[in-house]
């Protein structure tokens, strides 16, 4: 539960946690308090891991027993209510399952959730709610308690649609992740499949860019921000991160952190740590 004073850029490798042969975690997160670190992976498995040793939690009663929370298909995406009770998963068939996380009980299913992969979850301000994004092109407000769905954004009015700068070979490149800025509230950071990410306006103006510099083989496939927002930092399509300067806008380090394609990242609430997981079926924590 420690706060660092400073942001400071990972370096070194602390932990790699290694997964099954046949499997790869899709996604990570860390729980808000700092206190998990949770992983799912393409077998259906979802565990919670120490991130101080880089073991699997075994003071949770049920993953001691080897209990997991799972799905029956590969699961996409994670994320934690705000007071790190609860977990929400999304998995490849479309399902939904919301999770107790101290004691692994599933608390509600969400059985046609999707007619496809479910691509995002978050949980609303105070947990009674769960926006869902998919590959069926929707987007959804789901109860918690009662399990139906509340809106789909099919039918509600967009406000606001912006396109980042298209890449340098032409086309048009598809979105990875938008992340809110800690510096400014009307600042979102896109990462788009380029070679440049953006810091952009809500009305989708371009404030800065940050750039690998590579014409070919250097776009980003992923991205966070540290938690006060000093630093940026992208896992490209070469295996590298990069730590961008949110101040300066330059690229002040440069590591390789996987053998095979990076899958994604993400960065401890509180913490100057970082968790990369990739296709060599690997999940590694960094540290300055």
């Amino acid at each position: 539960m420690k706060q660092d004073v400073d942001d400071k850029y990972p370096t070194t490798l602390g932990h790699t946690i290694k997964f099954g042969k046949k499997s790869h975690p899709e996604s990570a997160r860390f729980s808000p308090d700092g206190q998990f670190l949770v992983s799912c992976s393409v077998d259906g498995f979802i565990e919670v891991w120490d991130h101080i040793s880089g073991k699997l939690k075994k003071d949770l009663q049920y993953q001691a027993e080897e209990s997991f929370m799972m799905h029956d298909d590969a699961v996409l995406c994670i994320d934690f209510s705000r007071d790190s009770e609860m977990l929400a998963s999304g998995s490849q068939d479309g399902k939904i399952k919301v999770w107790r996380i101290r004691n692994g009980q599933c608390l509600r299913r969400l059985e046609n959730a999707h007619s496809q992969g479910v691509t995002s979850v978050v949980f609303s301000r105070d947990g009674s709610q769960l926006l869902s994004t998919s590959f069926d092109g929707t987007a959804r407000i789901h109860g918690i308690k009662n399990g139906k769905l509340l809106k789909e954004f099919v039918t509600t009015d967009c406000l606001q649609t912006f396109k980042p700068p298209p890449p340098l070979r032409g086309g048009d490149a598809s979105v990875n992740s938008v992340h809110l800025s800690p510096k400014n509230p009307d600042h979102v950071i896109v990462c788009n499949k380029t070679s440049s990410i953006y810091l952009m306006t809500l009305q989708g103006q371009v404030v800065k860019s940050f750039s690998s510099g590579k014409r070919e083989g250097g776009d980003f496939v992923a991205a966070c921000i540290s938690p006060k927002g000093e630093w940026i930092y992208c896992v490209g399509e070469d295996k590298n991160l990069y730590c961008f300067s949110h101040q300066s806008g330059k690229l002040e380090h440069l590591m390789k952190v996987h053998e095979k394609d990076v899958i994604g990242i993400c960065h401890h609430p509180h913490r100057n740590l970082v968790a990369t997981y990739g296709e060599d079926c690997t999940m590694k924590l960094w540290k300055p």
